[in-house]
């Protein structure tokens, strides 16, 4: 039998995060492509890379045309789009199906209160929290015994 890796949530948001960062390595090169056309004096403003949003704008994907770097882009975009695909179907998956994985995400991961976590559950308060540490002590006695 094949023994597979499968793909966490946290790292399906750190390739995410990868995806981006180089998506908007090469929306930048061709922004400066772009404005190496343009009729004046290029201001390094236009250019400057500032981390805090994704440099990607799909008007100007829209109008401006680069074949260097348009294909690049676009298999990026279709990358970003399949992982936060897969990321909302696994999230549904266990909501649905593994409720305590789903706690587990949403406690550890997400960093909900346990408050929040019963009202997205609808659960009754302190309902969610028993059945995590239940889970957490049960684990513990697992590896004790092992």
């Amino acid at each position: 039998m094949i023994s597979q890796k499968h793909l966490t949530i946290r790292e399906a948001k750190n390739e995410i995060k990868k995806l981006e960062h180089e998506l908007d390595v090469y929306a930048t090169k061709r922004n400066i492509n772009f404005l190496k056309t343009q009729p004046g004096a290029m201001k390094i403003q236009d250019v400057v890379v500032d981390s805090s949003y994704m440099n990607f704008d799909k008007f100007l994907n829209y109008t401006i045309r680069d074949e260097e770097y348009d294909t690049k882009i676009y298999g990026l975009l279709a990358s970003i789009f399949s992982y936060q695909k897969y990321i909302a179907d696994e999230l549904k998956r266990m909501s649905e199906y593994d409720e305590i994985s789903y706690i587990t995400y949403l406690r550890e991961e997400e960093k909900k209160s346990w408050r929040e976590i019963d009202k997205m559950l609808h659960h009754g308060e302190g309902y969610s929290k028993l059945k995590y540490i239940r889970y957490k002590k049960g684990r513990k006695n697992d590896v004790n015994s092992n």
